[in-house]
């Protein structure tokens, strides 16, 4: 077989295959082979038909067309290896002619291909990443979620509701005027900062001690889980009963014992920050990696295709509607659960594979500014770690059964993103500062405190 290949445009080649007479003629006799297995004809055993008989059960043109259906796919993915092509749509060939018994066959196929593109500077690449060690405050803050869990609520005395009290409390509610199911409860433990009913409730009973009445008017929120009473007014009559506020127990040897089995507060404290520190370098590894890979696309210069998002996206999308599957959940479930419309979640797959084409084309763009190579060794290497790294494994029979099935641009690919990675992951090549996260606990905690649960109404 001899190929050749022209170019057409930045994303489309024209790739041409020889096939030698020899090769058509076996393409023949497998195909009469196949064919011969299904046939039963009078006197011949399974399989062991003439051609003749083949011929005139099945039809010559049929035995002809399934052994140039098959030639054309396995010589097609065997080109492309040998050219190293890596399609991105499948091929247009047009009507071949059908192939003949002793002579040699020919075709062409205009293949849509993974641009070359270029990065306009490989200079001065900057990122920010995640400390890779725990602050005190973050320690503090994980060994006081641990006293948590031996927490008491105590009443308090002397001063208003805050947030995150607990209050007891009564309340009844009207809807436009309207009692709803489950308008009223009596002497009900509520939590602040769960998210349980509006933030504009909560800050209507803020300040308040026990015994005081209050009426609390607003416009249901957009946020609420009842879509059908947004906006129309809200009126509360709310009795408090007594405000309460979570004691975490003194933080003593034996409760450190309580909480682990630890001998000291110390020991635990030590623990803790062992933890969190493995915890965060693996998030600076991964932060490192992921923003580099970033900071990289967004120096890539060229048009991407659009045929490589969207066959990035359709991969993406099962794998969502996989993960949903194995969880058993529904796109119904999950929407709610997230409060993600079909459509945030749709525009949100589209960013994402978008995203992941540019990161790799950047990385495949740096891996030729920088002259890399793909080595035998490093083919070998793939084969092994995609294989199994069997004593037995036999690696030269592996290679010809991947360059057969057209799968060594992949491997090539895979090759090239690794070492453009690894030349990112170096901070001789990119600028690397540590994110200052302290300024930003508090914002995030009341983030985490709005964002936690769904309102009632």
């Amino acid at each position: 077989m001899k190929t050749s290949v022209e170019r057409i445009d930045a994303h489309t080649v024209r790739l041409t295959v020889a096939v030698t007479a020899e090769e058509v003629d076996a393409a023949i006799d497998d195909a009469y082979r196949r064919i011969g297995q299904k046939v039963k004809a009078p006197g011949f055993r399974a399989g062991k038909a003439p051609k003749p008989i083949i011929d005139s059960q099945v039809g010559r043109d049929a035995v002809m067309a399934e052994a140039q259906e098959g030639l054309v796919t396995d010589r097609y993915g065997e080109a492309l290896g040998m050219e190293g092509l890596r399609p991105i749509e499948q091929p247009e060939m047009g009507e071949l002619d059908m192939i003949e018994p002793g002579k040699e066959f020919e075709f062409i196929a205009e293949v849509q291909v993974r641009p070359e593109l270029t990065l306009s500077s490989i200079e001065d690449l900057t990122i920010e990443v995640p400390p890779t060690t725990a602050s005190e405050r973050e320690i503090d803050a994980q060994i006081d979620h641990l006293r948590e869990k031996f927490a008491t609520v105590e009443p308090v005395e002397g001063r208003g509701i805050e947030p995150k009290d607990f209050v007891l409390l009564t309340f009844s509610g009207r809807i436009d005027g309207e009692e709803y199911e489950g308008n009223s409860v009596d002497r009900y433990l509520y939590e602040l900062g769960r998210g349980l009913m509006p933030k504009q409730f909560e800050d209507g009973i803020l300040g308040a001690k026990p015994g005081d009445e209050l009426n609390i008017e607003f416009a249901i929120p957009e946020t609420s889980s009842v879509p059908e009473y947004v906006g129309k007014p809200a009126t509360f009559d709310v009795t408090i009963h007594e405000v309460k506020e979570k004691v975490l127990p003194e933080l003593t040897d034996e409760l450190a014992s309580n909480i682990g089995g630890f001998a000291t507060v110390e020991e635990m404290r030590e623990s803790t920050r062992q933890d969190l520190d493995r915890t965060k370098l693996f998030a600076n590894r991964r932060a490192h990696e992921e923003n580099a890979r970033a900071a990289l696309a967004e120096r890539l210069e060229g048009e991407v295709p659009d045929a490589m998002i969207v066959s990035v996206r359709g991969a993406m999308t099962r794998d969502f509607l996989s993960s949903l599957e194995s969880q058993n959940l529904s796109i119904e479930r999950y929407s709610e659960a997230t409060g993600m419309s079909a459509s945030d979640i749709e525009a949100q797959i589209d960013a994402q594979s978008a995203k992941s084409v540019a990161e790799e084309l950047a990385l495949e763009a740096l891996f030729r500014q920088l002259e890399l190579e793909v080595t035998d060794e490093d083919i070998e290497g793939e084969i092994r770690l995609m294989a199994g790294d069997a004593e037995d494994l036999d690696i030269e029979g592996k290679r010809a059964a991947w360059e057969a099935a057209g799968v060594m641009p992949v491997i090539h690919e895979q090759v090239m993103h690794r070492k453009a990675v690894e030349w990112l992951l170096s901070e001789d090549n990119v600028v690397v500062t540590i994110k200052d996260t302290e300024d930003t606990e508090d914002a995030e905690d009341t983030e985490d405190a709005e964002e936690e649960g769904k309102e009632q109404l």
